[in-house]
């Protein structure tokens, strides 16, 4: 079948972008088929069912998520806001992985996202966030992170991915989270543990 990798490729990239801007719950076979311009029947060839072209989804998005990566280490320099700047380059992986976010209570989805974010943090992002506000790098920092990147998700607007407001939202998040670490109810929980 000539051209059948290319035809493959297309399904994968175009139910990358449709997840990524309609969420699982609306991905549409027949939407991708007509926009591709190829037969469902070519579909069920190459992938079988809905859930191996979901794994190929998530597959493809651990690949962006890697590159990006290497991205940010190479020209992220602090967190504020070269980290903004960049993820605004980058709509529709970040829109992806807010559908990954906001889905968790699929635990395919709930890993993959898990996954890209740790990946991200051990590459480059936790460097930035601990050399930003001079936190140690140890588990404890990384449960800041991580709690600052759920507030951060549930905030983003996919309206407005400018990396002026994604970069605001962070900042209220920070500021919000370093405001409870230094509260006395975290000291006292900390010292329970």
């Amino acid at each position: 079948m000539p051209g059948s990798d290319n035809t493959k490729k297309l399904w994968i990239e175009k139910g990358y972008e449709h997840f990524a801007l309609f969420g699982p719950e609306n991905l549409s076979i027949n939407k991708i088929s007509k926009e591709i311009e190829s037969s469902r029947a070519c579909f069920y060839h190459y992938f079988g069912d809905i859930d191996i072209f979901m794994e190929e989804l998530l597959n493809l998005h651990i690949q962006i998520t890697q590159e990006f990566d290497l991205i940010g280490k190479r020209e992220c320099k602090k967190l504020l806001p070269d980290l903004y700047l960049l993820l605004e380059k980058h709509p529709i992986p970040l829109k992806f992985c807010r559908q990954l976010f906001i889905n968790r209570s699929n635990s395919l989805y709930n890993t993959s996202f898990n996954k890209a974010y740790r990946d991200s943090s051990n590459t480059f992002a936790l460097q930035l966030f601990t050399q930003q506000y001079g936190l140690k790098n140890n588990a404890e920092t990384f449960n800041l992170w991580a709690t600052v990147g759920d507030s951060w998700y549930s905030r983003l607007d996919i309206n407005d991915l400018s990396a002026k407001k994604m970069q605001e939202i962070a900042e209220e998040v920070l500021n919000s989270v370093f405001k409870f670490v230094s509260s006395e109810l975290y000291s006292s929980s900390q010292a329970s543990t």
